[in-house]
């Protein structure tokens, strides 16, 4: 968290929003109840088809809570995949595994998040801590579970941001895939996740500052009550092409290339929805480079 400077303010929930978010926060609850006796009698047996469950209860948070998706392009069908993406909330979790089973790569800290962290362990998120002493066990671990067949999603800023920039990102973890037996199989794909803002008159497409966005010191609570107490957001989400890790010489090369990529993707879901606004706000938007 933390990376941008809050610009704008919302206005105080009114009771009837709180009433809104009341109703939607009972009905997930209710949800997660319904979804998690299925999926504990499953990781019991040791059935894989639990992750099948995880997905199918994402998207029905994800219809709860009112946030629509719409996707560019398709993630990689060859497995093993790791997938490098830009972060800008938690709620980026449920959009993402909404579309495809997938296992997240986490910071350790999320583990004792309140609510968060035991969604994150039953979605069997890879948790890992970044301290330099660390990187070697923890390259050993993501090795290991990425191997045979699994797709892995790593936010490879670090941190959350308020979705105005893509940060440069960190390449330490990324040295995981460069061992040789995995090299020769596994994909690498960049993804690119932006909420924007919900205005046809604004002269140019704006990424949602603060409803969707968790970066500063607002508490997790607060922020996910606020945004239960809205109608919700769309999500874009872009999908690069492709490529080996075998076409990388090494993890900063690998890394570069993942961070234009979301760029790229970023310039994109800009331009479509630029496309979309009224013909005077598009007459009167700036360019994209």
């Amino acid at each position: 968290m933390d990376q941008t400077v809050k610009t704008e303010t919302t206005a105080p929930i009114t009771p009837a929003q709180h009433i809104k978010a009341g109703i939607k926060f009972t009905i997930l609850m209710v949800w997660l109840i319904v979804m998690l006796i299925p999926f504990l009698i499953l990781e019991g047996l040791k059935v894989r088809a639990s992750a099948k469950i995880v997905r199918f209860w994402h998207i029905g948070a994800r219809k709860i809570t009112g946030i629509k998706v719409e996707q560019i392009g398709s993630p990689s069908d060859t497995l093993p995949l790791l997938m490098l993406g830009n972060h800008t909330s938690y709620l980026d979790i449920p959009v993402i595994n909404s579309l495809f089973t997938v296992n997240f790569i986490a910071k350790s800290e999320v583990r004792s998040w309140p609510g968060i962290g035991f969604l994150a362990r039953c979605c069997q998120t890879i948790f890992v801590e970044r301290r330099a002493i660390k990187s070697h066990e923890q390259i050993k671990v993501l090795r290991q579970k990425i191997l045979p067949d699994r797709r892995l999603v790593l936010f490879a800023e670090g941190t959350s941001t308020d979705g105005s920039v893509v940060l440069p990102f960190k390449s330490s973890l990324m040295e995981f895939v460069f061992d040789q037996k995995i090299a020769e199989v596994c994909h690498v794909q960049p993804v690119t996740v932006i909420c924007l803002k919900d205005n046809a008159d604004s002269r140019s497409p704006e990424p949602e500052h603060i409803l969707y966005p968790w970066f500063d010191d607002t508490t997790l609570a607060f922020h996910f009550w606020r945004f239960l107490a809205t109608k919700g957001c769309t999500v874009k989400v872009h999908f690069s092409p492709s490529r080996p890790v075998s076409d990388f010489a090494n993890r900063k090369e690998l890394t570069q290339w993942a961070h234009a990529g979301v760029q790229q993707g970023y310039a994109t879901i800009l331009k479509n929805s630029l496309a979309c606004l009224t013909p005077f706000a598009r007459e009167h938007a700036p360019s994209f480079p």
